[in-house]
């Protein structure tokens, strides 16, 4: 992934934060941070809930043995792949959804929803994702209720929002990248595993390339907040952030393997990730990436 380590000149940034703010105006719409809702977006979300996809016959996962492994730390050893992939949807987004109530609790991220911030919007597309991944599990007929990260995220996620900005950036970065590897696992084996029902995997990858397109704008966005040398640590921190979140959810380990996971992240083609989407964050077009900074 050079590209993402590649800083940006002054004017890359100055146009990649106009473009970028103006691409989630767009896209999302008014941010209300009281709901955490946005006005346009909410039109897609009205959408799914009067048009619910279920899948038909026997489930693919029981909500009983989901239930039981969902509070645990470490799943069962003896879980089917369907269950694992359920497990991991469910557990994927406590990380980012705590640090963003987490940041707001403490004061060290804008508490009244400035539209001129795109934090703002990243903030609230998390609490969309919670959302999002509710959904994706009901369509394998699950229920799921949002849980607290492990102990180990908590404290990770806790030192990031603490550290000063120059060093907390390296971090978040580093912990964007490792979320669309994550997604885009999760939707390669979503495809392999109800393929046999067209209509709701169908409305899971529809659900899916809303969190695709937010997660890549969220890449692109912590890298442009970061200079030579911060982009220098994020790109060696990377191994060490992806290993800190990923030890938290087990479930990926066993549903992917370790050093498949690993290398997955290490190798995200983050671009690649959104591209399939028309409604996606394209941050320079060709002649503007390839310029190097001063």
């Amino acid at each position: 992934m050079p590209d993402l380590f590649t800083p940006l000149t002054p004017t890359q940034k100055a146009d990649f934060h106009r473009r970028y703010l103006a691409y989630l105006r767009g896209r999302d719409g008014e941010p209300q941070w009281q709901t955490h809702t946005f006005s346009v977006r909410e039109a897609f979300y009205q959408r799914i809930d009067q048009r619910p996809v279920r899948r038909t016959g026997a489930p693919v996962v029981s909500q009983d043995v989901f239930d039981h492994h969902h509070v645990r730390y470490r799943p069962g050893e003896k879980l089917d792949e369907p269950t694992l992939w359920a497990l991991c949807v469910a557990k994927t987004n406590r990380g980012e959804r705590f640090g963003v109530e987490y940041a707001h609790r403490i004061g060290t991220a804008e508490r009244n929803g400035d539209p001129g911030n795109p934090t703002t919007y990243i903030g609230i597309e998390e609490f969309y994702h919670t959302r999002i991944l509710r959904d994706v599990l009901r369509v394998i007929g699950l229920e799921m209720e949002m849980l607290d990260p492990s102990l180990t995220q908590q404290w990770l996620i806790k030192t990031m929002a603490r550290l000063p900005k120059k060093l907390g950036l390296p971090l978040i970065l580093c912990g964007e990248i490792t979320g669309v590897a994550m997604f885009q696992l999760l939707l390669n084996k979503a495809r392999e595993l109800f393929a046999d029902q067209p209509g709701p995997l169908a409305r899971i990858e529809e659900l899916f390339a809303q969190i695709m397109v937010d997660e890549v704008g969220h890449v692109h966005y912590a890298r442009s907040q970061l200079d030579a040398p911060g982009l220098t640590i994020a790109k060696w921190l990377l191994p060490l952030v992806a290993r800190g979140i990923v030890d938290g959810m087990p479930e990926y380990y066993q549903l992917f393997g370790r050093e498949r996971l690993m290398e997955e992240v290490l190798r995200a083609d983050v671009d690649a990730a959104a591209r399939p989407y028309p409604d996606r964050f394209i941050p320079f077009d060709a002649e503007e990436q390839a310029r190097p900074a001063a």
